[in-house]
C-alpha cells in the first residue's frame, strides 16, 4: 500500500503542475502565433495573429461567464443566484461590445499597438477578474458547509 504522503504529494504536484500549466500553453500558443507570423510574414499572418490576440481575452471572459452563468442555475441562495446570473449576463454583454468594437478598431486602423484595444486595457481585464472574484466569494458564502470527512465516515 502506498503511503499517503507520497500519494498526497504527487496530488499537490499534479495541481501545482496543472496551474503552471495554463499559463505556459497559452504563452506557446501566442509564440507559436508570433513565430508563424515572423516566419510566413505575411500579411495574412500578421492579420491572424493581431486577431488572435486582440480576441483572445474578451473570448475568454465570454466563455468563463457563460459557464459560470449555467453553474449558477443550481445555487441554493436563490437572491445571490439571480444577482449572480444578472451580472453573468452584463459581463458577458460587456465583453461581447468590447470584442466587437476591438474587431472594428482592428479592421479599420490595424494598431499595432495594444494599448488602442480596449479588450486588453488594464480596467478591463481588471474589473472583470474582480467581479468574478466578487462573485466566487459571496456564491462561496451562502452556500452550505460541505462535510467533514472525519465526519462522514461516523
Amino acid at each position: 500500500m502506498e503511503d499517503r504522503f507520497i500519494k498526497y504529494s504527487k496530488l499537490y504536484a499534479l495541481i501545482f503542475l496543472l496551474f503552471l500549466c495554463v499559463p505556459v500553453l497559452l504563452g506557446l500558443v501566442i509564440a507559436a502565433f508570433y513565430g508563424i507570423s515572423k516566419l510566413v510574414s505575411s500579411t495574412v499572418a500578421d492579420i491572424t495573429f493581431g486577431l488572435g490576440v486582440v480576441s483572445l481575452a474578451p473570448a475568454i471572459f465570454m466563455s468563463v461567464y457563460f459557464i459560470f452563468f449555467k453553474r449558477t442555475k443550481k445555487h441554493p441562495a436563490k437572491a445571490v443566484k439571480i444577482i449572480s446570473q444578472i451580472l453573468f449576463i452584463a459581463g458577458f454583454l460587456i465583453s461581447l461590445v468590447v470584442l466587437v468594437f476591438d474587431m472594428i478598431a482592428f479592421f479599420t486602423k490595424f494598431n499595432t499597438d495594444i494599448t488602442g484595444y480596449h479588450g486588453l486595457s488594464l480596467t478591463y481585464l481588471a474589473g472583470n477578474v474582480a467581479m468574478l472574484f466578487l462573485i466566487a466569494i459571496v456564491q462561496a458564502f451562502t452556500t452550505k458547509k460541505e462535510v467533514d470527512w472525519m465526519d462522514r465516515s461516523r
